[in-house]
């Protein structure tokens, strides 16, 4: 059998959007579901996303940090993780070197609980992914860490 045609570019280009949109939604509805269990807010849940990340990597993530990357204000973003840890999902800390400073981790509780939820999410996308090779995942993740910067376009 003959090999097929490579489809045009356009084609490929918009098939990988739509799978991008439909997973975003499917994201959405999933982490929604994970929301309303806990009584948190859509921001409540992306900052946490973006804290948490910084305390299993060992480099917290500041206040002023997690405002720029939710795109609030500083005033917002205060409000927010006082709700955070109200709750008891966060902590603040004051950098010793730099009292100024202050940056968020996740409770142990919090870590506990969202691992609970989202750890088997990422066994199942282990699963779905399991046909392809180290190299072709590699890629994947870069196109879609390129295609994550769409969001962020340039200021003039």
């Amino acid at each position: 059998m003959p090999p097929q045609p490579e489809p045009p570019r356009d084609t490929v280009m918009n098939d990988l959007v739509a799978a991008l949109r439909t997973f975003t939604v499917e994201s959405d509805v999933f982490v929604d579901v994970f929301a309303r269990a806990h009584q948190l807010h859509r921001s409540d849940l992306n900052a946490i996303m973006w804290i948490s990340q910084g305390t299993s990597s060992g480099d917290p993530i500041t206040v002023g940090e997690l405002a720029q990357r939710l795109r609030l204000s500083p005033a917002a973003t205060t409000a927010l993780v006082d709700r955070l840890e109200n709750v008891g999902h966060v902590h603040r800390f004051r950098d010793p070197a730099d009292r100024r400073r202050v940056t968020v981790r996740m409770s142990d509780t919090a870590m506990r609980v969202a691992s609970a939820f989202f750890v088997p999410l990422g066994g199942r996308m282990t699963e779905a992914a399991a046909e392809f090779t180290p190299e072709e995942l590699a890629r994947t993740a870069e196109i879609v860490r390129r295609l994550t910067t769409a969001f962020n376009p340039p200021t003039a």
